[in-house]
């Protein structure tokens, strides 16, 4: 009988160029059997999955990294992730080596269901190698389709998600009625004299979004700009992601076999205005440390939460939403302007004790307090409730949840007897928070201080500042 019942979290991946791998279905099969033999619990929550998609970079897995950043919670809500096989997690050794430090700092393991091996140094070796085997296989693989991919170029045809304005039929680019206009607009707009951030933002209000789903940016309308499949062109890098750099030497640009949509001397004329617009706006480009004033990442914006940076020549913030075209209402403002505003209003919170406070986790004489106690409880009835799935799910014999029920239950009645006396009350924390900071403002008002130790000081005390320009108020977030 299995004593202490644990939640998992199954990572399941299929990619696109793998014949031999097992099915979706059949990997939490497998893995499901697992962590029933070995004292797991997996809600469905828990089961993220990515299909379709590479293992090479993580950044482009949304299941991993929702799977990443709920491990990261403290405490975390599973004590392992179980796998297929180690080439589920990663094909990239360094990324594999980073994610799995990082959840194991975390008290998660990472576990394959096939490929078992045992504790210690020689156990982590024969991981070692098993990551570096994946990975060699990966980039063989890779080569072998981005040699593909060129030859395909080479004919004119497509090779990736179709261009804004395209659809794709039969490994082609075809005009899209619908969205073809748009570009078309784009292209007049910016020859207009409208700039790309204004772009931008018309297109979000009038809810148009990109061929992948997102909201429009300055950058995302620069792209379009200066992409030649719009006069009939393919543009590829045969050995490297190209990103924005355009005079990358080892760029093909060639003839495709698609409409286009713009005139080509129209596109001619708007990368004549680009080149243009950006030389005569270079010279601000290093006017200022972006990173030294008090302010740094503290704003944020009332509309849509996004932080106000240092706007062109450093004299005021603005939202960066505003700024990329993603958010609809301007919140400049000066630095002297609001540095002065923010410091009279901690002022002001702390003469009246009349502020709102965020209580970490460990801070003091909290640590023991009963609402953890309460929390772990509710995470063991959790668990109840998910074995009575499991055995719903015909997963578990009513053998197996009579026992796995009774662990529990001595688990939940152990908890019951561990709370401790109560936290102490927030407004004693209060108190107790302005007493310990009561200084801040006489440090923030010294003109000898530099700005990045009073960003420093700041970070210790405020989570963050929220500024609403319509009717220039200032709300505070203090935290201990």
């Amino acid at each position: 009988m299995i004593t202490d019942l644990k939640t998992a979290a199954a990572y399941i991946r299929v990619s696109t160029d793998n014949q031999t791998e097992l099915s979706p279905d059949s990997q939490i099969k497998v893995v499901r059997e697992y962590a029933k033999q070995h004292g797991y619990i997996i809600p469905k929550e828990f089961i993220f999955r990515d299909d379709g998609i590479s293992g090479r970079h993580a950044d482009k897995r949304p299941a991993f990294n929702n799977m990443i950043a709920a491990a990261k919670q403290k405490p975390s809500p599973f004590a392992a992730v179980l796998l297929w096989k180690f080439s589920r997690f990663a094909r990239n050794q360094e990324e594999s080596i980073f994610y799995k430090s990082m959840l194991r700092k975390n008290g998660v393991e990472v576990l394959s269901v096939s490929e078992p091996v045992i504790d210690g140094p020689f156990g982590t070796l024969i991981e070692r190698i098993i990551e570096w085997s994946d990975e060699y296989y990966s980039i063989r693989l890779s080569g072998e389709v981005r040699r593909g991919m060129t030859e395909r170029v080479e004919r004119g045809g497509a090779v990736s998600v179709p261009a804004f304005g395209y659809s794709i039929s039969d490994k082609q680019y075809v005009v899209n009625p619908e969205t073809a206009p748009i570009v078309r607009r784009i292209f007049s707009d910016y020859l207009g004299g409208v700039p790309c951030t204004r772009i931008a933002r018309n297109l979000n209000l009038l809810g148009v979004r990109t061929t992948r789903g997102n909201a429009w940016e300055n950058r995302t309308v620069e792209y379009v700009l200066q992409n030649p499949v719009y006069i009939g062109k393919i543009r590829w890098n045969p050995k490297r992601r190209t990103r924005r750099n355009y005079d990358d030497p080892d760029i093909m640009v060639v003839d495709g076999s698609h409409e286009p949509i713009i005139e080509k001397s129209v596109f001619d004329q708007v990368q004549e205005l680009i080149a243009r617009n950006r030389k005569k706006h270079r010279k601000h480009v290093h006017e200022v440390n972006r990173e030294d004033y008090m302010l740094h990442g503290l704003v944020k914006c009332s509309n849509c939460g996004r932080t106000l940076a240092l706007a062109v020549k450093g004299v005021s913030l603005q939202c960066v939403g505003y700024t990329h075209g993603k958010c609809s209402v301007s919140h400049s403002v000066t630095l002297t302007k609001i540095n002065a505003a923010v410091i009279d209003a901690i002022e002001e919170s702390f003469r009246t004790g009349n502020f709102h406070l965020i209580v970490k986790r460990d801070t003091p004489g909290t640590e023991e307090a009963e609402p953890d106690i309460d929390k772990l409880i509710e995470k063991e009835q959790q668990k109840l409730r998910r074995i009575r799935e499991a055995y719903e799910d015909g997963i578990y014999t009513l053998e197996e949840l009579k026992e796995s029920r009774a662990v529990i239950n001595a688990r939940i009645e152990e908890l019951n007897g561990q709370r401790k006396a109560e936290p102490p009350k927030l407004d004693e924390l209060k108190k107790r928070f302005a007493e310990k900071h009561k200084g801040v403002v006489k440090v923030l008002r010294d003109p000898l201080i530099s700005e990045a130790e009073k960003n420093s000081i700041l970070r210790d005390v405020i989570d963050k500042i929220v500024f609403s320009r319509s009717d220039c108020t200032i709300k505070l977030s203090f935290y201990c």
